[in-house]
């Protein structure tokens, strides 16, 4: 038995960036446009986005104090400024313009604003009832599309661990994705971002929570990644390959959506709570690791992921062939010449220990193919290291 439902409208393709001002003006008047200041104020997509929406709004109110690379400016703090200001400037609409980070800030600024209080409150147990405000995603990397799922995460400000909040209404109302936004990214962010999403696809296809719907939308994902990834940071004008991959974040966040994440999720959040390290760049060094770790109970999975790497899997066993699995998505790493260990990131192995206890503590670690202990996990850990 399993439920499966997309709330939100998903409008797809080169140039849809400059349909923002009519798209938005069938939601509402007053905008809280949220974003990156640094990122997107260097591409020049800011300035555009605004002009857009001004022509076609009653106002707009840019809330640009996010800095994605900065724990201490992408916390809950943030968000309850921001849904403050939304409120008192009685927005009707939220739109989120950036990466993943911006995103899920952008999310949760809607979703406060619709419901008040301050955010920490929803990490304690708060529920929301409402939503007064539509939240519209304008995503400007190839990566998850927190708007497609029915959480966010966001860093709690009073002890700087990451925590979501998870409910119905938390779905986006419009997602636009035009993949010309993504070539600006540079070329390592790009490898990381790619990184990061293929391993959330392949643990939505090995989660115990996965369903038909969710197996066959990972598994097409983890293709259009193995396919396209190298080929983009080769040529990162080319938009085919950015359409693609840009096709893989939707199916991806579609099946987050409706299956899990897993260690390599919970790890790189964890990391990424204590030493703000991106979590793309753990994600990346540790999703083979993950992978050997899981071989033994997801063996046939692997195979077809094998397969979806261009792997010869014929007159084999499976055993080999899903090791052949593990085998691509190393070559990948190798082509992409990113960091391959943890003691690469300026982290005390000391350390480790920290983050495999915060990394058990998230509950979708309970529905991972094999099951996982904290021992296990600072083994993991180590073995990156």
């Amino acid at each position: 038995m399993f439920e499966f439902s997309v709330p939100t409208k998903v409008h797809f393709g080169e140039g849809m960036l400059n349909q923002i001002g009519e798209l938005a003006r069938e939601y509402g008047e007053r905008i809280f446009l949220v974003t990156d200041a640094r990122a997107m104020q260097e591409t020049g997509y800011l300035s555009k986005v605004k002009k857009m929406l001004e022509d076609e709004s009653y106002g707009v109110l840019l809330y640009n104090r996010i800095y994605s690379s900065s724990q201490a400016d992408s916390n809950s703090e943030i968000v309850n400024r921001g849904a403050d200001q939304a409120r008192h400037a009685k927005c009707d609409i939220v739109i989120g313009l950036g990466g993943k980070t911006t995103l899920h800030i952008a999310k949760a600024i809607a979703f406060l604003a619709s419901n008040g209080g301050n955010l920490e409150d929803y990490f304690l147990g708060r529920k929301g009832n409402k939503k007064t405000i539509t939240y519209i995603e304008i995503p400007t990397t190839f990566g998850f599309m927190p708007g497609l799922t029915n959480f966010f995460y966001v860093l709690d400000k009073y002890d700087s661990i990451k925590k979501n909040v998870d409910t119905p209404l938390n779905y986006a109302d419009l997602i636009l994705v035009d993949p010309k936004l993504t070539t600006t990214i540079p070329g390592k962010s790009s490898a990381h971002v790619g990184i990061e999403l293929l391993s959330m696809a392949m643990e939505s296809y090995i989660s115990k929570k996965n369903n038909p719907i969710a197996e066959a939308l990972s598994i097409k994902a983890i293709d259009l990644i193995a396919s396209n990834l190298s080929k983009s940071l080769q040529d990162p004008e080319n938009i085919t390959f950015k359409s693609q991959l840009c096709t893989s974040s939707i199916l991806t966040s579609l099946a987050i959506a409706n299956s899990n994440p897993g260690i390599c999720y919970g790890l790189s959040l964890a990391i990424n709570s204590l030493f703000g390290i991106y979590q793309g760049v753990v994600s990346s060094i540790l999703l083979p690791h993950v992978m050997e770790y899981n071989l033994t109970s997801c063996a046939n999975r692997y195979v077809q992921i094998a397969r979806a790497f261009g792997e010869d899997v014929n007159d084999i066993t499976v055993v080999e062939a899903a090791i052949k699995a593990i085998e691509g998505v190393r070559k990948v790493l190798t082509d992409l010449r990113i960091p391959t260990r943890l003691s690469e990131l300026n982290i005390e192995k000391s350390e480790l220990l920290k983050a495999a206890k915060l990394a058990r503590n998230y509950d979708f670690m309970n529905y991972v193919p094999r099951p996982v202990s904290k021992d296990d996990l600072l083994n993991l850990l180590s073995s990156a290291y």
